[in-house]
């Protein structure tokens, strides 16, 4: 069987290509690791292989993107109040709507294939009534949940799930990147993705995304010495998209643990104190409903 040319994380893929080889693919899977290293993209090629009962699509033919009737993708819904931007939780009616569709014979495939990324968006009583969609199984269906953040999910939905675990992409992996990119972009920009192949992607064809990261590491340059005011009216700015804003702040999380290794642990003490704050803001940000505008001022006055 040919690979389809994804960067990095061959382990994930030499397995979903073993198991498309064999047949027989287990009901449920769980990709989980880092944001932006592929995992969406892994698994909607999976899914579209058991649909068509072929091999893992062409990675550079835009085939993996164009989703078809017995695909069913499920994520969590952007919400927008009084000019603020959030993820909402997947709600428990999308998780029994899904279940209905999934219960309906495939249309012209194979299979049917329910894709849900952002798994640990669903609530306990979503992930409630979805442990109930596991443990009735249906022979023509499969289901892929996709996430970050795999401490969230309910032990009894891992334990039934075959595991599939991504990581970080290295340098040299990275830098393949350049035949699809170019090597001018790749070269300037593949250390600011961070090795996350699919945030470099994103960055290629997204001016914002690539204006974000752009300037994050003058915003923090700013932060350091700005005075309250500045820091008071950026972290306004900032709280309007909450998830912007943790871009921002995971992409400064970045740049001040490489300074402190480049400067060979100078200053380590304030540098990872001020990792440790920003981790703690990005965890209110993500799982509380505290008023993201005095999170993320506090962040800004003790950050030093």
């Amino acid at each position: 069987m040919r690979s389809m040319n994804f960067i990095g994380n061959k382990k994930a893929v030499s397995f979903i290509e073993k198991t498309l080889e064999k047949g027989g693919a287990s009901q449920a899977y769980l990709f989980s690791g880092p944001e932006g290293v592929g995992k969406l993209f892994l698994a909607k090629a999976f899914a579209k292989s058991l649909i068509s009962g072929g091999s893992l699509p062409d990675f550079e033919s835009g085939d993996v993107e164009k989703l078809p009737v017995d695909l069913i993708l499920l994520k969590p819904e952007i919400e927008e109040k009084k000019g603020i931007r959030k993820e909402r939780d997947i709600a428990v009616e999308r998780i029994r709507d899904a279940k209905k569709d999934l219960s309906l014979y495939p249309y012209s495939g194979k299979m049917k294939v329910l894709i849900v990324d952002n798994a640990h968006r669903m609530n306990v009583a979503s992930q409630n009534a979805f442990l109930k969609l596991l443990e009735e199984p249906n022979s023509t269906s499969v289901i892929i949940l996709v996430t970050h953040e795999y401490s969230k999910m309910l032990p009894t939905i891992r334990s039934r799930c075959q595991k599939v675990g991504f990581g970080l992409v290295g340098p040299e992996d990275m830098g393949t990147a350049a035949d699809f990119l170019g090597g001018d972009f790749v070269s300037r920009y593949a250390e600011a993705a961070m090795g996350r192949p699919g945030l470099l992607f994103r960055m290629s064809t997204n001016q914002e995304e690539l204006a974000l990261y752009r300037d994050a590491s003058e915003e923090l340059a700013q932060m350091s010495s700005a005075d309250l005011n500045r820091k008071f009216s950026f972290a306004e700015k900032m709280s309007k998209d909450v998830d912007g804003a943790i871009k921002t702040l995971n992409m400064w999380s970045w740049m001040i643990r490489k300074k402190a290794l480049a400067e060979n642990g100078a200053d380590l003490d304030s540098s990872y104190g001020n990792i440790s704050k920003i981790e703690e803001t990005v965890s209110a940000l993500k799982n509380t409903n505290a008023n993201a505008r005095l999170v993320l001022e506090n962040l800004l006055i003790n950050i030093r």
